[in-house]
């Protein structure tokens, strides 16, 4: 393999092996196969881009790595499936086994939809790992709505005991809370929108601005665009955190398409 490819991570083609409700909007699917081999050998991160099948496809189509040039070769747009970005909520290599939390949309979206139907034996495609986390301290701020929580949850299990700070979900109602096992001095406060639409309320913005941050803190925020870009504001302009301390990224855009808000905005991230 030439140097220039493994700079890039493969395409898998891998099978749902199980699913879990975890609340009533977000599903759980467990993926593995043999493609899943090395996933994390040469290529580390938070994320993943997922690869959906077309209605009319049982495997997705795949782009592949050229060996001359180092490129992916994407297939034809009749053929090329859906693409999306989530968060590794899971990835135990011993068990061959990487978990995808999806939240459902009812009818809307393509990779909410085919979550919604998954069952085992269902095909996927997943590129990755990549991407960045939060910066190591000794307190962290952590912030987001449903679509931050499978990612949050992630990096709440890898901190150390000894971590400290504030974590801010927002979510529907208490039905939608999940049980995260935090350190001792990591405080976690559930905000529920009770009826208000998602991407309406300021529950995030007034939690963080109520909040005592210290100096030297690490913040992580996502979500919807709008709370994302309000909250870098105000933190890196009123709290004065320094940039490197503060990854806020938009996973979502009220009204736009993933795609159309990637190539737009660029999902807001620093």
């Amino acid at each position: 393999m030439s140097a220039a490819n493994r700079t890039r991570p493969p395409a898998r083609t891998l099978e749902v092996l199980r699913t879990a409700e975890l609340s009533p909007s977000m599903r759980r699917i467990t993926v593995g196969g043999e493609e899943l081999a090395g996933f994390r050998d040469q290529h580390t991160g938070p994320n993943i881009k997922v690869f959906v099948p077309r209605p009319e496809q049982s495997r997705p189509v795949l782009p592949v790595l050229d060996p001359a040039t180092g490129r992916y070769r994407w297939p034809e747009p009749h053929e090329r499936p859906t693409m999306r970005t989530y968060s590794v909520r899971r990835y135990d290599e011993e068990r061959g086994e990487l978990d995808i939390d999806f939240v459902l949309h009812g009818d809307h979206g393509v990779a909410s939809s085919w979550a919604r139907d998954a069952r085992p034996g269902d095909l996927l495609g997943v590129m990755g790992p990549g991407g960045r986390t939060c910066r190591e301290s000794d307190w962290y701020l952590l912030v987001g709505d449903e679509t931050a929580l499978p990612a949050i949850a992630a990096i709440v299990e890898q901190l150390p005991v000894t971590a400290r700070g504030q974590v801010f979900v927002e979510v529907a109602d208490a039905a939608e809370q999940q049980h995260l096992v935090c350190p001792p001095d990591l405080r976690l406060t559930w905000l529920h929108r009770d009826g208000v639409p998602a991407g309406s309320s300021t529950l995030l913005a007034d939690a963080v601005r109520a909040v005592d941050v210290p100096s030297g803190a690490s913040a992580w925020v996502a979500g919807e665009s709008s709370m994302v870009r309000g909250i870098r504001r105000h933190l890196r302009d009123e709290r004065r955190l320094d940039a490197a301390s503060v990854l806020a990224v938009g996973y979502w855009k009220h009204g736009m398409a993933e795609p159309d808000y990637h190539d737009k905005h660029n999902h807001d991230r620093d």
